[in-house]
C-alpha cells in the first residue's frame, strides 16, 4: 500500500502543456483494479482527477470519464493498448467535467454510460452532452444500486447534490469520488455546487454503509484507508463550527 500512495502522490506533480498521453495515467491499486488518472485546469492550475477501470471476468467496468472529453478518448485508447479488454459499462459520480465527460467517446464505441437522473439533467443544464444511460439510484441517502462488480450509492449532498460514491466488495475499496477528501485537503474546497451544511451527515452514512472498507480513493490527490472518510468528515463539521461563529 505505501509503494501505492507513494506512485500516485507522485502522478499529481502539475504540468503545462495540452491533453496528451502524458495527462492520463493507468496506476494499478490491486489484482483486477487500476486507478485512471487525469489532469485538467482549474482556476489555473493543473490538477489531477481519479478514477477506476476495474475487472470482472473478461471484461471492465470505468468509474468515470476521464477529465475532459480529449482525456477520455485517450484513457480509452489506453485502455484498449494496455489491458486489452472490452469495456462493459462507465458510471459518472456526479455532474463536472472531470466525471461526466466523453459521452459521445463511450457512445460511439458502444459503450453504456451511466449516471443518475440527477446528473444527467445536470450535465445537460451545464450544455454537455449527458451520458446516455440511467442508473435509478434513489435520490433519497443511502440509495443504492448494482452495476456489475459496483455497488453504487447516493450518500446525500456534499461536494455537489448529485454526488455518488461507489463499493467494491471484493476488494474492500470504496471510492468517494469528490465526496472524499484526500489526506493532503486543508478545506473541503469547492463546493459551491454542492451542501457542506450536510457534508458530514453524507460522511458518517459511507462510514457507516461501508464499514469494512480498506482502501479509499478520494476524486483528487492519494489513495488511502477509511481514515480518508474521518477526515472529510471533520474538515466539514469544522467548516460548519466556522459557519456558526460567524453567524
Amino acid at each position: 500500500m505505501r509503494f501505492l500512495l507513494a506512485f500516485a502522490l507522485m502522478l499529481l506533480a502539475p504540468i503545462a502543456h495540452a491533453a496528451d498521453e502524458d495527462d492520463v495515467k493507468l496506476v494499478p491499486l490491486m489484482d483486477g483494479v487500476w486507478m485512471h488518472v487525469s489532469y485538467g485546469d482549474f482556476n489555473g492550475h493543473r490538477v489531477s482527477a481519479n478514477g477506476l477501470v476495474v475487472k470482472e471476468g473478461d471484461t471492465l467496468f470505468i468509474v468515470d470519464s476521464a477529465w475532459g472529453d480529449a482525456n477520455t478518448e485517450i484513457l480509452l485508447d489506453m485502455i484498449e493498448r494496455e489491458i486489452g479488454l472490452p469495456v462493459y459499462a462507465a458510471v459518472a459520480t456526479h455532474f463536472h467535467e472531470d466525471r461526466a465527460a466523453g459521452a459521445e467517446a463511450f457512445k460511439a464505441r458502444g459503450i453504456p454510460f451511466y449516471a443518475s437522473a440527477k446528473t444527467r439533467e445536470l450535465v445537460e443544464r451545464a450544455g454537455r452532452v449527458p451520458p446516455a444511460d440511467v442508473i435509478t439510484v434513489s435520490p433519497r441517502p443511502g440509495g443504492m444500486s448494482p452495476l456489475g462488480p459496483l455497488t453504487v450509492m447516493y450518500p446525500g449532498a456534499a461536494h455537489t447534490t448529485d454526488n455518488l460514491v461507489v463499493w467494491l466488495a471484493e476488494q474492500k475499496l470504496l471510492f468517494g469520488g469528490c465526496a472524499v477528501r484526500a489526506a493532503s485537503a486543508k478545506n473541503l474546497g469547492y463546493y459551491a455546487d454542492g451542501d457542506p451544511a450536510h457534508w458530514d451527515d453524507a460522511m458518517e452514512r459511507v462510514l457507516k454503509t461501508f464499514s469494512e472498507a480498506e482502501t479509499v480513493v478520494p476524486g483528487h490527490g492519494a489513495v488511502g484507508g477509511p481514515e480518508l472518510l474521518t477526515h472529510t468528515r471533520d474538515l466539514a463539521l469544522a467548516f460548519k463550527a466556522k459557519e456558526k461563529a460567524s453567524d
